[in-house]
């Protein structure tokens, strides 16, 4: 098996597209790079924070539970509740991504 070779910070041109493009537009140093990161690693621990106390709670309520339905609610609430939580997330990632991509491409424009 063989990999491609990874491609050099000069290689990384808007025109290649994708996440080359965002690579090069976050290049430089700028202060909206390392704001997207922060914001970014902020969102995503405490997206799994929450997530993890939704978990533990939810094995929780299960260990008091008599029988199966009872079990097959919570799951089923928990379930419904993480992918309500997933959805929102994913736009809010979304979010910070085009703010800093918008800053940072205002910034090199002018």
């Amino acid at each position: 098996m063989t990999f491609s070779k990874r491609p050099n910070a000069t290689s990384a041109t808007p025109e290649n597209g994708g996440l080359r493009q965002a690579s090069f537009l976050l290049q430089g140093g700028t202060s909206n790079a390392f704001e997207l990161w922060l914001r970014l690693v902020n969102e995503l621990s405490q997206f799994g924070a929450d997530r993890i106390c939704e978990t533990v709670k939810t094995q929780q309520q299960m260990m008091h539970c008599r029988n199966i339905p009872e079990i097959a609610h919570l799951r089923a609430q928990w379930l419904q509740k993480a992918m309500d939580q997933y959805a929102t997330e994913s736009g809010r990632l979304a979010e910070i991504w085009r703010e800093a991509v918008e800053k940072t491409v205002r910034i090199r424009a002018d």
